[in-house]
């Protein structure tokens, strides 16, 4: 896809989410835009498709669980135990389901971004990381100011692993189960794969 075409894609998607988000949700989703934009460039990354990822990428966070499940089939993934138990986890893989499907979008690095940021995946491109890490660390998001400055200055791999090391640790914290994808995206990136 050009430029052109992304950006035709991006302003429907805006409208959409508009349209179907609540006010906050929007909000983060914009935040979210922004901030991959500006890793987009610090990264080697087109701004354009970084901006759409994550945009796009809580586009299905309030559908009801099972449009979200019946969205998410169509991927050809497997449905986890964690997505079965709480099929809202399920939203992002619905929102590259739709983005292909209903706006056209045949950009498989943004399909994957959005697919992925939930979880994660081992061997996740840069633009997946940037919208995984995004979505952590908007601003609006409450950090540790330490840990945000250390995540400022690191590259986008280290970046992503710490991001993954904090999530896992808070979720054992909170006896909330850890996806296998998660666990394996961590050790995919500690052993620099």
């Amino acid at each position: 896809m050009d430029a052109q075409q992304l950006k035709d894609i991006t302003e429907k998607v805006n409208l959409y989410t508009l349209g179907v988000l609540p006010k906050p949700r929007y909000e983060h989703s914009m935040r979210v835009a922004k901030l991959a934009r500006t890793m987009g460039t610090r990264f080697g990354v087109d701004p354009v498709r970084t901006f759409l990822a994550g945009l796009s990428h809580d586009m299905c966070k309030t559908g009801r669980d099972r449009w979200l499940l019946s969205l998410a089939a169509r991927d050809g993934l497997p449905i986890c135990d964690v997505e079965l138990a709480r099929p809202s986890l399920l939203h992002g893989r619905a929102a590259a389901v739709l983005l292909q499907s209903e706006f056209g979008l045949d950009d498989l690095s943004v399909l994957e971004a959005v697919r992925h940021h939930t979880f994660g995946a081992a061997g996740m491109d840069a633009l997946g990381k940037i919208i995984f890490v995004a979505d952590k660390i908007e601003p609006s998001r409450p950090l540790d100011a330490a840990f945000r400055a250390k995540l400022v200055k690191s590259d986008l791999d280290t970046m992503t692993r710490l991001i993954l090391e904090d999530n896992i640790k808070y979720l054992e914290l909170k006896n909330k189960e850890v996806s296998p994808v998660t666990r394996a995206m961590l050790e995919s990136l500690r052993q620099g794969v």
